[in-house]
C-alpha cells in the first residue's frame, strides 16, 4: 500500500527540539522513498529533495520567537499557524497527518512533551513566574481539544514517562499510544577534535581545562543554578560554557567570586562543535520527556551527567556513560570530581556514551514510525471502506 506523509510543525529547522525532530523525521521519510510534505511557517535550511516544504503563513516567520520577547512572539505565532495548519489539512485527504502540536486534526500526534505534568512540576517547585506566560493558557486548552479529546488516531510518547503522563492527565487509552525515542543524527553529531578546539580559542578556554557544557533556554528550569554551584565546588581547573537565549544576569551573580570560568555563549547553532569542546554535559532539570541534548552529547562522545527525569532515566546509567544526579550542587561537584580524577573512568565513559547513541539512530527511529504510519493508513482505508459500505 502506498503512503503519503504529511507532518506539520510552525518551525522546521535543526534549532531546538521538536523542530530538529521534524527535520530528521522529513529526512528519514525521503531515505525511505516515501512521498512526504512538511507544512511550517519558518523553514531554517534546504530539506532532502524527497521532501515537498509548503510554507504556512511565511509571514508569521518574520515575528521573533526566541529571546527576551519570546514569549510574546510565540503568543502571536504558535496559535495563529495552528488555525492556519489545521484548515490547511484538508488538502491532503489521503495522507497520514503527523502533528507536532501544531494543528487540531491530525491521524497522529507527537507527544514531545506533556504540559500539564511540567506545570505541575513547577507548581510542586513553587515556581510560579509561569503564570505570565500567555502562551500556557494557548497550550492548555490545545493539549485538552487534541488529546483530552482524543481527536488523533494515534498518539507517539518519546518516552515511556510521556506515555504514563498521557494516561494520567488525559486519561488516553494505552492502546493508542506507542512509544518511540527521539533519535539522532550520528553523522552530524559526532567527535570532532578540531571544531572543539577552535570554540576554545574563541572563548579563550585554556587547551588543559576541564570544561563543563550547559544547554538550555529555561536556565532556572534546567537547574542551571544547581551547574553553578558545583562549578564553584570544582578545582579552578574546570570551567563551564553556558549555552541558551535566557537572561544570564542572575546567574552571573551566582559566579561573581569565580566569574572568569563562567562563560555565557547565548544561543548558537554549531552544537557538534560546542559538545566537541567538552569534556562533560551537565543538566540537573527539573523536568524533561526525552532531552535531545543529552543524547547529542552521548554522540559527541561526551559523558552527561544529568536528573533522571523524563527519558534519561531510560538511557543513562551510572559507570557506563555518565551519571545521575541531584538537583544538588555537592551530589553533581562530587560525581563529576570522581569522573575527571579517573582518566581510565573518562575514557570508558566517553566509549559508553558514543556506544548508547548508537542505538538512537534516525534510519532506525524513521523506521518504527513508517511502521506506526502504515498501520493508521490502513485503519483509514478500512474505516472509508466499512463508512462506503453503510451508505450503499
Amino acid at each position: 500500500m502506498t503512503i503519503e506523509i504529511v507532518q506539520i510543525v510552525q518551525e522546521l529547522s535543526t534549532v531546538g527540539g521538536v523542530e530538529s525532530v521534524a527535520c530528521e523525521l522529513a529526512r528519514a521519510f525521503s531515505r525511505a522513498k516515501i512521498v512526504n510534505t512538511v507544512l511550517a511557517s519558518a523553514v531554517g535550511e534546504p530539506i532532502s529533495p524527497g521532501t515537498t516544504i509548503e510554507r504556512i503563513g511565511p509571514w508569521l516567520s518574520r515575528i521573533p520567537t526566541r529571546g527576551l520577547l519570546r514569549h510574546l512572539g510565540r503568543f502571536l505565532v504558535v496559535p495563529t499557524f495552528t488555525i492556519l495548519a489545521t484548515r490547511a489539512v484538508f488538502r491532503y485527504p489521503k495522507a497520514v497527518i503527523v502533528s507536532h502540536g501544531d494543528s487540531l486534526k491530525g491521524d497522529v500526534l507527537v507527544v514531545h512533551a506533556v504540559n500539564a505534568q511540567s506545570l505541575a512540576e513547577k507548581r510542586s517547585a513553587h515556581i510560579w513566574w509561569w503564570l505570565l506566560n500567555p502562551m500556557h493558557l494557548w497550550v492548555c486548552l490545545r493539549d485538552r481539544w487534541m488529546i483530552g479529546g482524543l481527536r488523533y488516531r494515534m498518539f507517539v510518547a518519546v518516552s515511556p514517562r510521556v506515555s504514563t503522563e498521557l494516561q494520567e492527565h488525559y486519561a488516553v487509552p494505552p492502546s493508542r499510544i506507542r512509544v518511540i525515542p527521539n533519535g539522532i543524527d550520528l553523522n552530524r553529531f559526532a567527535r570532532d577534535t578540531a571544531a572543539g578546539l577552535a570554540i576554545r580559542q574563541e572563548f579563550r578556554i585554556p587547551a588543559d581545562a576541564k570544561l563543563l557544557l550547559f544547554a538550555g533556554h529555561e536556565f532556572r528550569r534546567k537547574g542551571l543554578a544547581h551547574a553553578i554551584g558545583a562549578l564553584d565546588r570544582l578545582g579552578s581547573d574546570v570551567w563551564m560554557l553556558v549555552v541558551g537565549s535566557d537572561n544570564p544576569a542572575p546567574y552571573r551573580k551566582l559566579a561573581a567570586a569565580f566569574t572568569s570560568r563562567l562563560i555565557f555563549a547565548g544561543a548558537r547553532t554549531d552544537m557538534p562543535a560546542l559538545y566537541a569542546a567538552a569534556d562533560a554535559f551537565v543538566l540537573p532539570t527539573a523536568y524533561e520527556t526525552f532531552s535531545l541534548v543529552c543524547m547529542e552529547a552521548m554522540a559527541c562522545s561526551v559523558p552527561v551527567f544529568a536528573t533522571p527525569v523524563g527519558g534519561i532515566e531510560d538511557y543513562l546509567v551510572d559507570g557506563v556513560n555518565g551519571y545521575q544526579i541531584k538537583m544538588d550542587a555537592e551530589d553533581i561537584a562530587e560525581k563529576i570530581a570522581r569522573a575527571f580524577s579517573d582518566p581510565e573512568l573518562t575514557g570508558r565513559l566517553r566509549d559508553g556514551a558514543r556506544t548508547t547513541a548508537l542505538n538512537y539512530g534516525w534510519d532506525h527511529v524513521g523506521s518504527r514510525y513508517i511502521e506506526l504510519l502504515e498501520q493508521v493508513q490502513a485503519s483509514k482505508a478500512e474505516f472509508a471502506s466499512a463508512a462506503m459500505a453503510v451508505r450503499t
